[in-house]
């Protein structure tokens, strides 16, 4: 069963598994983002749109015990599920609230730094959610956004139109969901509509070759989203397997190698 309000891939035990071996791979991104915004011991930071948590529990590890993390997300499975986790890691400056990230209800000026990653590309309203976060800095916080800034460039090489297809399926239920897969080229205008100076603009690619681990983060997507594209009518089982074959025949191939989505890293302080 789904939850009202489920974000695009789902709560299920898949995703909560595929989520943790995505926060594995970009964990170094994450660090350094964290750095270039400020957040260290002490610090009071708000993850937005934590989902399960993996970042939230180890940013409660950065900010130590005299700071403290709010994680806030749609889910209650998820919200549950980081609660579980901070109980069983004895992590106690992490708490999580159960709201919707475009109608945040949080006390003005009460954060030293927020964080957002893959959350915006989701949203109707994204800038509803920088706005509220905006609200929710002290005077010199930050505000550190992860996102896509052009997802329908994501590259498999050898070239095949296989891969194409279902890219442009991905990108078409995305739309039609009400996301934006390219909403990183906003988040800038966003951030100085809310009140934020935009202090740095980071581009985020990487490339991985068969055997790394980044190679299979892509993957773990595709497992649990293309049964669902095709459920939904955005592709054709055919084109579904086709997909497969390729994939798999490029595995296999030492010359074969992957850039992911580009993304962008923007961080706005308030002034």
């Amino acid at each position: 069963m789904r939850e009202a309000n489920e974000y695009l891939l789902g709560t299920d035990d898949d995703e909560l598994r595929r989520l943790g071996f995505q926060h594995q791979v970009w964990a170094a991104e994450a660090a350094a983002a964290w750095e270039r915004g400020g957040f260290g011991p002490g610090s009071h930071v708000l993850d937005i749109g934590c989902g399960p948590g993996y970042a939230a529990l180890d940013l409660a590890r950065l900010v130590g015990r005299q700071g403290r993390v709010v994680g806030v997300d749609v889910s209650p499975r998820f919200a549950a599920h980081l609660q579980a986790l901070a109980a069983a890691n004895g992590i106690s400056n992490l708490t999580v609230e159960v709201q919707d990230v475009e109608e945040l209800s949080l006390a003005p000026e009460s954060f030293d730094g927020a964080y957002a990653r893959w959350v915006l590309t989701f949203l109707r309203r994204p800038e509803a959610v920088v706005g509220g976060a905006a609200r929710a800095l002290r005077r010199g916080g930050r505000l550190v956004v992860h996102d896509y800034s052009n997802y329908a460039a994501f590259q498999v090489a050898p070239e095949d139109p296989a891969v194409h297809r279902v890219v442009q399926a991905v990108v078409a239920s995305w739309r039609d969901g009400g996301g934006d897969p390219n909403v990183g080229t906003r988040v800038p205008r966003m951030m100085h509509q809310a009140g934020l100076e935009v202090v740095s603009i980071t581009p985020l690619a990487r490339v991985a070759r068969p055997g790394d681990a980044l190679w299979q983060w892509p993957r773990t997507f595709f497992d649990n989203f293309l049964p669902q594209l095709v459920a939904n009518g955005y592709l054709a089982e055919d084109e579904r397997r086709a997909f497969d074959a390729v994939w798999a025949a490029r595995a296999a191939d030492p010359g074969a190698w992957l850039a992911t989505p580009p993304m962008v890293e923007v961080v706005g302080v308030r002034r």
